[in-house]
């Protein structure tokens, strides 16, 4: 999948049709790295590498909204979501159910 794909399924995923351009583009690059680097020289289907990498993103591009790792919603209340600071955290459970073994489940 090339770099406009991934950007176009990002911003489906992050819900902003148009907009914030680099951003996104910052946001789907580190997660190409974040991913990279959890899987490895392991061999991996380019559907489930794609959805892995926005994914990512998409909790990256998301983040900012969840600083510290407390999210409040913005509707008027003011009740906070935990939401994990591991940028992986989405990808883990991918990789793992596509056959690699990377996370908690890894034993060094």
């Amino acid at each position: 999948m090339n770099d406009e794909q991934l950007l176009t399924q990002l911003r489906d995923e992050v819900s902003v049709p148009s907009g914030d351009d680099e951003r996104l583009a910052a946001k789907l690059a580190a997660a190409k790295a974040y991913v990279a680097s959890a899987v490895g020289t392991a061999s991996i289907k380019d559907e489930v590498l794609a959805d892995c990498i926005v994914s990512c993103a998409a909790d990256l591009y998301n983040s900012r909204d969840a600083r510290l790792g407390v999210m409040s919603v913005g509707d008027g209340t003011l009740e906070p979501f935990r939401v994990s600071s591991d940028p992986l955290r989405s990808v883990w459970p991918k990789l793992n159910a596509a056959g690699i073994l990377t996370g908690s489940v890894v034993i060094a």
